[in-house]
């Protein structure tokens, strides 16, 4: 998908990037390999950050909803 969102990790060592397709991919920065699926949007993904620890993703989407994401696992943590 179309990327419209990027960030990296304070570390420099993750990206995150949000698509239009729905979609959240976190990166490794080194090698360029994608780590865990991240997926719950039902619209385009428009912002991403990580915290300050880089444990955890957030995103916001068209449809109205921010989730933040743990970076481990890919899971959701919860969605507001």
């Amino acid at each position: 998908g179309l990327v419209c969102a990027v960030a990296i990790s304070p570390d420099g060592k993750l990206i995150v990037t949000g698509l239009l397709d729905k979609g959240v991919k976190i990166w490794d920065a080194t090698t360029g390999a994608q780590m865990q699926p991240v997926t719950g949007h039902l619209s385009d993904v428009w912002c991403v950050a990580f915290s300050a620890d880089a444990k955890r993703v957030v995103s916001g989407s068209r449809e109205g909803t921010v989730k933040i994401w743990d970076v481990a696992t890919g899971a959701e943590v919860c969605t507001l």
